[in-house]
């Protein structure tokens, strides 16, 4: 079987190989500047691709959607994805419209309204997981901020992928560490080989000054504990500097683990965009 890759596109996208499949994992595939400010600071996303749309979705088994902000899951990948396109989303929803109080819709109700044919949602009423040949997938718990922020943003998940002879990933996805330590738990529960990160500390003023995910301060905490569940962690840090609204950069980050000492810094990737990264299975992390 082919030794696991993330490769790393944009923001929260990227293709991982793992367990035989090619996923892909949060397609937001507009041009450079296509979509609204978040902030009102620049049109997003304020980088491009670094390779073509259509090669992001080349030669794809499946499709993960963690959620259906558009940072995550977009019109243009709406659109170049073919509808009959195998694709997975937690069993979770949002609300179209929060602040007139209406119902959480289903990611799955949303995608098939969107025209996909073949959307599978990841738990169910008996369990917290699908299996797709030999590949377990888990939805966990994430945070998308504090509050009444963190209600607005609807519901997100993290997600822990599991195979025979396969490193565990934990995709942490957008969230902050919460307070209640059901973060730290899911690293206590499945001890993960591999972990990614967001770490962007995004804030929408108009909404809270509360940052909507980790920032670089936090993910260091996170990043500890991290190490502390599994000593041969690797920790792949994403979803900074391609969003208006996210305030936590590569550079910063890399500030805060100088400050950590060396023996973090050394189980953590910051990739750069369309970077290759080779996943470890317990072995010493690092580039």
């Amino acid at each position: 079987m082919t030794a696991p890759v993330y490769h790393f596109i944009r923001n929260a996208t990227a293709r991982l190989a793992y367990g035989g499949k090619t996923f892909l994992l949060d397609p937001m595939l507009s041009d450079k500047g296509a979509l609204p400010s978040f902030a009102g600071i620049a049109p997003n996303p304020t980088v491009d691709l670094p390779i073509p749309a259509a090669q992001v979705i080349a030669e794809v088994d499946v499709v993960i959607v963690s959620h259906l902000h558009g940072d995550h899951f977009d019109g243009a990948a709406a659109e170049m994805l073919d509808k009959s396109m195998p694709i997975i989303t937690p069993r979770n929803g949002a609300s179209p419209n929060p602040r007139e109080g209406a119902p959480d819709v289903p990611f799955k109700d949303s995608l098939e309204a969107k025209g996909f044919t073949n959307v599978r949602e990841i738990g169910s009423a008996d369990a917290d997981h699908i299996t797709l040949d030999g590949i377990t997938i888990h939805q966990v718990f994430a945070r998308h901020g504090k509050g009444l922020v963190g209600d607005a943003m609807g519901g997100v998940n993290g997600l822990i992928f599991e195979a025979e002879g396969q490193p565990t990933i934990y995709w942490a996805g957008d969230t902050i560490l919460d307070e209640a330590g059901e973060v730290e738990a899911v690293l206590k529960r499945f001890k993960p080989d591999v972990v990614i990160a967001h770490t962007g500390g995004p804030v929408v003023e108009a909404l809270s000054p509360e940052i909507l995910l980790m920032d670089a301060a936090q993910a260091a905490t996170f990043f500890d504990y991290a190490l502390r569940e599994n000593e041969d962690v690797q920790i792949i840090a994403i979803h900074m500097d391609a969003l208006d609204h996210c305030f936590s950069t590569r550079a910063d980050l890399a500030s805060v683990l100088r400050q950590q000492g060396i023996e973090l810094q050394n189980h953590v990737v910051v990739p750069d965009d369309g970077e290759l990264v080779a996943l470890c299975n317990g072995a010493t992390a690092g580039r």
